[in-house]
């Protein structure tokens, strides 16, 4: 049975957090039958002093699906204390599985998706220092206003294209020669009324 780990690294502490939204959307989708999968709350992890814990969590997986806020155009500090630390833990302690495929899904407040390219970088960029293979990120344009009218007629269209780009990582894990695509979402304004749609993948 696969593993996949989930980790949500939002800052933030009383509000709702979007990023966690997103990948729970995500975690959804996951067949139990078929794959183990793992939550990791990064914040809580340096709160409740669990490093160690879930570092050995991520060293046993298959697959790692990354989400987080844009935060000052890139990425938390709290996500690339947590990377680098883990990069060290394997680097000392050798354990560590086979290459693991790493997915990012990022959001932003702003219109443009694009936007948060340059953090998706990083991810890629932290995958080739822990040899492991970097699939794609999901840039995700909107994405608090995505998750407030989640349940409005039209904006269910877009939560469903959501999910199947979930699916689509879950049906990557055994294939290594799909084209590595990065699927955008992106805010569209019709008639004074706010949406989200998926534009189009991107070939990378």
């Amino acid at each position: 049975m696969k593993n996949v780990v989930l980790i949500t690294a939002s800052p933030k502490i009383n509000e709702q957090s979007v990023s966690k939204e997103f990948l729970e959307m995500a975690g959804d989708q996951i067949n139990s039958d078929l794959f183990s999968k793992s939550f990791i709350d990064v914040r809580k992890s340096f709160l409740t002093h669990k490093l160690t814990e879930d570092f050995e969590t991520l060293a046993k997986a298959d697959v790692m699906i990354i989400s987080f806020p844009l935060y000052y155009f890139c990425m938390p500090g709290m996500l690339t204390r947590f990377l680098v630390d883990y990069h060290n833990y394997c680097t000392t302690s050798g354990n560590v599985k086979k290459p693991v495929k790493v997915y990012a899904i990022v959001n932003c407040g702003f219109p443009e998706p694009e936007i948060n390219l340059e953090a998706v970088r990083v991810i890629k960029s932290f995958s080739q220092h822990l040899n492991a293979e970097f699939r794609f990120g999901v840039l995700i344009g909107g994405g608090p206003m995505m998750i407030a009218a989640k349940e409005a007629p039209f904006m269910k269209k877009t939560v469903h294209k959501t999910t199947e780009i979930a699916m689509n990582i879950l049906n990557c894990l055994s294939l290594t020669l799909l084209p590595v695509i990065t699927p955008i979402i992106r805010p569209k304004y019709v008639h004074g009324k706010s949406f989200l749609i998926l534009l189009h993948s991107a070939w990378r």
